[in-house]
């Protein structure tokens, strides 16, 4: 590996609130600057106190926005404007975001938008050829001459621990696969619902990722939480103290099994607790804007539509 591929390995990229002092360096005349130029400066973020009250919000619902041509050959993607929200409210210009399921690079692209370094992992080969399209394609666009490092590696999340440093992430943003809950959604919009409002109205696709063994989209959910755990206590270990891991899941039913609701948010956050994060918070994306209510359980059990997904916060202590 040459030295411009482990630039995450090494002491290159240092966070702006992490860099060590030289000698005679000029110090910065407060002298002059606004109350809002004095915030900036303070907070970890670079948020003035107006804006860090306007992005505390924890409910979204104004995210939603068309998908290009690199989105639509996912099966789920979340919006570079949500990617975008949580790179402004945990990390500052200059930090590392990283993304362990990269897949076609939302993540990317909202970090590229803001100068923020980017590092992230996809094990599909079509998502990673992708995503570098794209992340190649907005650095054309909007940062050609831009010193930030930008990286996407073709490998399992699982040996993240390979391409970055210990403590050296301010904040992670990701949507891991559901399991085999896809699967059983794909099954269930073939059969049940090939002619229903989720399909034809609601433009609810979903696609199997792969066919991969190590595919955390081919686990069963017992599984795939050991699994997740896994992830996420190295994502730890990259990670700066006081550094955030932004997860952005959807709850899931499993009737035809008995299971009227699988709260997987819930159980990313005791996984997340159990390797040592704090859970820090909880945002609601809600998307009932995007989608019509569809009858579900009529008319022997009422259940309520679950249009929305939530991103769980983890804090590194």
């Amino acid at each position: 590996m040459s030295k411009k591929e482990d630039f995450f390995l090494i002491e290159e990229v240092v966070s702006p609130s992490k860099k060590p002092k030289k000698k005679n360096e000029e110090i910065v005349d407060v002298e002059g600057l606004s109350k809002e130029e004095l915030q900036k400066i303070k907070s970890f973020n670079g948020l003035t106190a107006k804006e860090w009250a306007s992005l505390s919000m924890p409910i979204w619902s104004d995210l939603s926005s068309p998908r290009n041509r690199f989105q639509l050959e996912h099966g789920a993607v979340y919006p570079v404007k949500l990617v975008e929200r949580l790179v402004k409210m945990y990390s500052r210009e200059g930090d590392i975001v990283f993304d362990p399921f990269m897949g076609i690079g939302s993540t990317m692209i909202g970090s590229q938008n803001l100068l923020r370094n980017c590092i992230g992992t996809e094990l599909n080969p079509k998502f990673f050829e992708l995503a570098n399209q794209w992340k190649d394609e907005n650095l054309g666009l909007f940062n050609s001459d831009s010193k930030l490092h930008y990286k996407i590696v073709n490998d399992d999340c699982r040996n993240l621990d390979k391409y970055i440093a210990k403590n050296k992430v301010q904040l992670t943003v990701t949507s891991p696969p559901y399991a085999d809950f896809i699967q059983k959604s794909v099954e269930d919009r073939t059969k049940t619902h090939k002619k229903s409002i989720i399909k034809l109205e609601n433009n609810s696709t979903v696609k199997q990722y792969s066919e991969h063994n190590d595919d955390f989209g081919n686990l069963p959910y017992n599984e795939f939480l050991e699994q997740i755990k896994v992830v996420l206590e190295k994502n730890l270990y990259i990670t700066k103290s006081g550094g955030y891991s932004c997860w952005v899941v959807k709850d899931y039913r499993d009737t035809k099994n008995g299971i009227p609701y699988i709260p997987f948010h819930s159980d990313l956050a005791r996984a997340g607790e159990e390797v040592g994060w704090k859970y820090q918070d909880l945002i609601i994306w809600d998307q009932s804007k995007q989608r019509r209510l569809v009858l579900l359980g009529y008319p022997s059990v009422f259940y309520t539509n679950q249009n929305c997904s939530f991103i769980v916060i983890f804090r590194k202590p």
